[in-house]
């Protein structure tokens, strides 16, 4: 009895042990990581990988505390690192190159009289692409009736501009009226150009601010050219504060410019310091000597410059001598940016 009693309960232990064995659900979709147990086979078949061979899924971490980045990522350990694309390297592109010529010509006249043609010479020879001229005629009898400036622009093939600035009664019977003034001279398109008048005081001589918007490579240049009075330093104080205002309502912060002329002031006097303030000398960073402009055969005085706006930078500025003018001509070479990278 008590044996037949022990078969029985050992019968239904058995049969319980084998019920939960086959019954007992089992996991699904256990996560890899280092936390599977080492017994369990790992995954296979076309769910496990995407097409590249890389293992699927998202890239946050799971429930196994991997953490987040992709292929090749200190997250993702043993995986081979996927070649990226180059960076993108801008190149600026080269310069334009701009030289600016400064020359009070005297109205042509030397020491054996009237000689344009030694003047256009002189010109042709330093071989600027912009030429600002002072003391310019037309139909004047000291330089022939001869209209200069369109002679000049006519002998060198270049873009003329005139800026008169005083109108006299004809020198002759039936000539036209006598003028005087400035000039400039252009190898570039002239886009647009005026003439201001400076201030001045009773009995002085007219002065001007001639303005030209020239086209450099599809872009604008304003270039000023003027005269101012010789003969007190107050005046060229109001007549470079105009200066300063027109260049500022007319360029404004963004249109490279170029003024230049004769300033009848040393770099010293407080008209030049007027300059300092919207304008920059080249000559301190790259003039060849002291810059000294008259008298033109032994000069002792620098009154003659091509100052410059930030956008331009300025590679080589000399004082050149006229065998006419009693003036030395100023030439100054720049490089112009052309737009590029950040800019």
């Amino acid at each position: 009895m008590h044996r037949g009693v022990h078969g029985l309960f050992a019968l239904v232990a058995l049969a319980t042990i084998v019920a939960l064995v086959v019954l007992w659900p089992q996991p699904a979709n256990v996560p890899e990581g280092p936390g599977r147990p080492s017994g369990i086979p790992q995954p296979t078949g076309p769910s496990a990988t995407g097409p590249s061979g890389l293992p699927t899924g998202g890239s946050s971490g799971g429930p196994t505390g991997g953490a987040t980045g992709g292929p090749g990522s200190p997250g993702s350990p043993g995986l081979p690192t996927l070649p990226t694309e180059p960076a993108q390297t801008c190149i600026d592109p080269a310069p334009d190159g701009l030289v600016v010529l400064s020359f009070n010509i005297h109205g042509g006249l030397g020491a054996g009289g009237q000689n344009l043609e030694r003047i256009a010479q002189e010109i042709e020879a330093w071989d600027a692409d912009v030429v600002l001229l002072q003391e310019v005629d037309r139909f004047r009898a000291r330089s022939g009736f001869v209209d200069q400036p369109t002679w000049l622009g006519t002998r060198l093939g270049m873009n003329a501009v005139y800026g008169r600035n005083v109108v006299r009664l004809p020198e002759r019977r039936g000539a036209p009226r006598a003028e005087y003034g400035t000039a400039l001279l252009s190898r570039l398109p002239v886009r647009r150009w005026e003439n201001r008048m400076l201030p001045r005081q009773r009995g002085q001589e007219q002065r001007g601010l001639l303005r030209a918007t020239l086209d450099l490579a599809g872009r604008p240049l304003d270039v000023y050219n003027t005269h101012l009075q010789h003969t007190r330093g107050t005046i060229r104080i109001a007549q470079l504060k105009a200066a300063r205002r027109i260049v500022a309502r007319r360029s404004g912060p963004g249109t490279p410019f170029v003024l230049g002329g004769d300033l009848n002031a040393t770099p010293d006097s407080p008209a030049l310091g007027v300059t300092r303030s919207f304008a920059l000398d080249p000559w301190p960073v790259v003039g060849e000597g002291e810059g000294l402009t008259v008298p033109a055969r032994v000069p002792r005085r620098r009154i003659d410059y091509v100052l410059h706006s930030p956008h331009l930078l300025p590679t080589s500025a000399q004082a050149l001598r006229s065998a006419i003018s009693d003036h030395r001509a100023v030439r100054v070479t720049f490089d112009v940016p052309r737009p590029g990278c950040g800019r």
